[in-house]
């Protein structure tokens, strides 16, 4: 049985549409699906949350093409990673992958061989490697015509991009890190802080948390309250602040039936620093975690 392709890109349906057909051409029985190309312009850090939110639940073996590029036609590597669980993903290698690391991990990456694996014609142009590099490698090896091995020169996983943003803080009743992405349509925000910190900090579900949301460039406190900590919204009153374990695998923040984002102007990215904490942590044994 051949591998399924799912791509994911920042640049809407008409490229991927181009994508798709490049698949195509390569193997007209690829099964080809299209998972986001609605990736916020420009956000590897987005791209890198989405590709975790996907690879746990498509069939071992799946070849997933993520293409947010703004580094196109520069020095960066474009790569494939071999992971844990069977699958592939495509993509550049310029934070894409971070998350990936620890879930479900990298057992191998190799660079592009451009002189084998790129699709002909296209020798002229370095704009659109979505569908000249990314979607034609990977057509080719989801349909078996070229090996993992065949792709190009492996190297270290420990070369792999990591994103800044990947970094938090742990220590006996207290966690930091940044809000990483966030649910337009709700307005929950998703913090970087895997929900395992959160046990490792000794929160406990139905105790009250002080969450502290800061603007890092201008030192505006945005936020800062008590927040229950709950599965879901509905243990909370309407309207009020709740902390929950995201089905993404991290911390979450969001109020009961309205927009947290929206209240209080807080936005994505390594500017929006987020800590939870109890009433009286000890923060002296805090350790930065990568």
């Amino acid at each position: 049985m051949k591998s399924m392709i799912v791509m994911q890109t920042d640049f809407g349906f008409g490229g991927g549409c181009a994508m798709r057909g490049t698949c195509l051409k390569v193997d007209p029985e690829l099964e080809v699906f299209d998972g986001n190309h609605q990736i916020p312009k420009f956000n590897v850090a987005s791209a890198a949350r989405n590709l975790i939110m996907m690879v746990p639940y498509w069939p071992q073996g799946t070849v997933f093409v993520s293409v947010v590029d703004p580094g196109v036609g520069t020095s960066r590597r474009a790569s494939v990673a071999k992971l844990k669980n069977g699958s592939y993903v495509v993509s550049p290698d310029n934070g894409s992958f971070s998350r990936l690391l620890s879930m479900p991990g990298i057992e191998e990456i190799r660079v592009i061989d451009e002189t084998r694996n790129r699709l002909k014609g296209t020798e002229k142009t370095s704009i659109f490697h979505g569908r000249d590099l990314f979607a034609y490698c990977g057509a080719k090896l989801a349909s078996g015509i070229i090996s993992f091995e065949e792709v190009g020169e492996a190297y270290p996983v420990s070369e792999v991009v990591r994103l800044k943003s990947d970094t938090y803080e742990v220590g006996p009743g207290f966690v930091s890190g940044y809000f990483f992405d966030w649910m337009s349509t709700f307005g929950n925000m998703e913090t970087n802080i895997p929900i395992e910190a959160g046990e490792q900090a000794g929160f406990r579900e139905g105790e009250s948390l002080r969450v502290t949301v800061t603007e890092k460039e201008s030192g505006k406190v945005c936020f800062d309250d008590l927040a229950g900590f709950y599965p879901s919204f509905g243990w909370v009153p309407e309207g009020a602040p709740v902390v929950y374990n995201s089905s993404d695998g991290v911390l979450g923040v969001g109020l009961n039936k309205a927009d947290f984002a929206r209240t209080y102007g807080v936005g994505v990215g390594e500017n929006w620093l987020v800590e939870i904490r109890k009433d009286s942590p000890d923060v002296s044994q805090k350790e930065e975690v990568l």
